[in-house]
């Protein structure tokens, strides 16, 4: 279904790896404050992801003087720990705020090395779905797109149609396990999720928690499910750190294809990669932090600071 336009969108880095500023924590984590005017001109205030650690979010936060108290909801893009660790404190921070999540986000999954040692990886202790909805908040499971306010979309589970996308790199003696009904499974990462929407006077744009799916899966998704001739931007994690040479080089070559006119990647992307993109990209690169600050349709002077 093609969403409607929303306007005047401005996006926050609440908490990112790095920080542009000493006023400004970084984190190995994740966390968007979405604002904007939604598809039938409603004010609108959205979260996405709540990061690693959960003071160093909440300090951000307040040293970004953030006013939550009127939010409508969070997203969280996957059940991994480092996008998941304040959901229960923001959702305290207003009335109503809906937690809109796949099926599989709340289940115990964890990486097992070489030696069968087990590192867990899912959602913190304290801020499960049991958590979220003492606290007030109401959690909304789906596989499928949800339309979470007027022109504003979940890509519900990613649809994985590259051949050497993948979620990470892992030997054969490695394993990333999920608990599905009891039963110990290969963790594909299946819910794995981003956000779309068609801005006014910029085009369509999608964010993104860690492209777990493949960045380019993630995209050409999206292009499939608002029916867009092109994707405009991209905001967010793409998990191409640590990734083969050509690994990455094989993602720049099908990011050319949309014709991005912004991309501000972060989080899991990795210094390498990151280099590449704003080498290939320079006219489109955005370099982001906590802290930062985009006005999706503005020019911006300093991409790379």
């Amino acid at each position: 279904m093609k969403a409607s336009s929303i306007q005047a969108l401005r996006i926050t880095t609440l908490a990112e790896n790095s920080c542009g500023s000493s006023k400004y924590l970084g984190q190995w984590g994740l966390s968007f404050l979405l604002e904007f005017m939604d598809g039938k001109g409603k004010s609108r205030k959205v979260v996405f992801d709540t990061g690693m650690h959960k003071q160093a979010l909440l300090d951000n936060i307040k040293a970004l003087k953030v006013n939550l108290s009127n939010l409508d909801c969070i997203v969280l893009s996957h059940g991994h720990l480092d996008h998941t660790c304040a959901t229960v404190e923001i959702v305290k921070t207003a009335e109503n705020v809906k937690v809109y999540a796949h099926p599989h986000t709340f289940l115990t999954r964890f990486y097992k090395d070489k030696t069968g040692k087990r590192r867990d990886l899912s959602v913190p202790k304290g801020e499960d779905e049991k958590e979220i909805q003492d606290a007030g908040g109401r959690v909304i499971l789906a596989t499928k797109p949800v339309e979470i306010v007027p022109g504003v979309w979940t890509t519900g589970q990613i649809e994985r149609v590259t051949p050497f996308e993948r979620p990470l790199p892992l030997s054969k003696a490695e394993k990333l396990v999920v608990v599905v009904d009891g039963k110990e499974v290969e963790d594909r990462i299946l819910d794995d999720q981003a956000l779309r929407m068609q801005v006014d006077g910029f085009g369509p744009l999608v964010i993104t928690g860690c492209a777990h799916a493949g960045l380019v899966n993630t995209l050409l998704q999206v292009k499939k499910l608002g029916r867009f001739e092109r994707i405009e931007g991209f905001v967010g994690g793409t998990h191409l750190v640590g990734r083969s040479e050509e690994y990455v080089q094989q993602t720049i070559n099908e990011l050319k294809q949309f014709k991005l006119g912004l991309i501000s990647p972060c989080h899991c992307t990795g210094f390498k990669a990151m280099a590449k993109l704003w080498q290939t990209f320079p006219k489109a690169f955005v370099w982001n932090f906590s802290g930062r600050t985009l006005e999706v349709g503005k020019e911006i002077s300093d991409r790379v600071m």
